[in-house]
């Protein structure tokens, strides 16, 4: 159908890509399309991320606790070793 020769194709230089990328960067479409996709990305990412925070207990009347149980005072025995030693030093 169509015959390609080595003449018939174009090779580019840096040097000719550099007007290119910065026509196709300075496009306004390209740069709205830019500029949407981060705002529905940083969207997605708040909605993943996104944690209610609990409620804060409201200050009300607290329970009254029972009184703590009055500890009885027992007499403490001395130990056999120590009575023989107690009255001994006596």
């Amino acid at each position: 159908m169509f015959q390609v020769f080595q003449t018939d194709k174009m090779i580019m230089t840096i040097k000719e890509y550099i007007p290119v990328i910065l026509g196709v960067l300075k496009d306004f479409r390209v740069i709205g399309t830019v500029i949407v996709m981060i705002l529905v990305i940083q969207f997605a990412k708040y909605v993943t991320t996104y944690r209610k925070k609990p409620p804060k207990p409201k200050k009300g009347k607290a329970p009254k606790q029972a009184p703590a149980p009055k500890e009885e005072k027992k007499e403490e025995k001395p130990a056999e070793g120590e009575a023989a030693a107690a009255e001994g030093s006596k």
